[in-house]
C-alpha cells in the first residue's frame, strides 16, 4: 500500500468522524450544538482542503518534519541520508525534543496560572519573537490579534464562560486594593 493511500484511508476516516460528529450535533439543542458544530465544520472544510492539496502534490513534496517546523532547526543530517525515517529521534535531537515538550508545559502552565487567553496571546508572541518567525512589533501584534479572535469566538460569539486561572482570586484582591476597598 502507498504511503499516499494510507494517507487518503486516514483522511476519509476522519472525515467520516467529523461528519458523524456534525450529524448527531445536529440533534442537540440550540445551546448544546453551538460548540460541536462550528468544530465539526471546521474540521470537515480543512479535511477536504487537505485531501485536495495531498492529492495535487507529489509524494515527495509531502514529508514535513513537524520537529523541525515547532523548533526551526533542520535535521539535514549527513550521517543520516539515504536512511529510512524513524519516529525516534537520533541522539542529536533529543534536545529539540525537549524544547518541543517544554513549550507545551510551559502553554498549559500558563493557561493554568492565568487563563487562556492571557496565556494565548503571551505564548504566541514569545514563541514567534524567540524563534525568530517575526520581529518583536510583528509578533506582538500577531498575538494580539489571535488572542482577540479566541476572545471573540469562545467569549462573546459561543458565550464559553472563560477559566480565569489560579492567579485569579490575587488579581481580584490587587483590583480591590487599588480601588481603595
Amino acid at each position: 500500500m502507498s504511503r499516499r493511500l494510507q494517507e487518503n484511508i486516514v483522511i476519509l476516516a476522519l472525515l467520516a468522524f467529523f461528519i458523524m460528529i456534525l450529524v448527531i450535533s445536529l440533534g442537540y439543542g440550540p445551546n448544546t450544538r453551538m460548540v460541536p458544530v462550528p468544530i465539526a465544520i471546521m474540521a470537515i472544510v480543512l479535511i477536504l482542503f487537505q485531501f485536495v492539496w495531498q492529492n495535487l502534490r507529489s509524494a515527495d513534496e509531502l514529508n514535513i518534519d513537524m520537529l523541525e517546523v515547532l523548533t526551526k532547526r533542520s535535521s539535514s543530517d549527513p550521517e543520516g541520508a539515504g536512511e529510512a525515517p524513524t519516529n525516534v529521534p537520533r541522539p542529536g535531537e533529543w534536545g529539540r525534543v525537549l524544547a518541543a515538550f517544554g513549550m507545551i508545559a510551559v502553554l498549559v502552565v500558563a493557561i493554568l496560572a492565568i487563563g487562556p487567553i492571557p496565556s494565548i496571546f503571551l505564548f504566541t508572541a514569545a514563541y514567534f519573537a524567540i524563534s525568530g518567525h517575526y520581529r518583536l512589533g510583528k509578533a506582538v501584534l500577531y498575538a494580539a490579534a489571535f488572542a482577540i479572535a479566541s476572545y471573540l469566538l469562545f467569549i462573546q460569539i459561543l458565550h464559553i464562560q472563560p477559566y480565569n486561572g489560579y492567579l485569579e482570586p490575587v488579581a481580584e484582591f490587587l483590583r480591590q486594593l487599588s480601588s481603595g476597598g
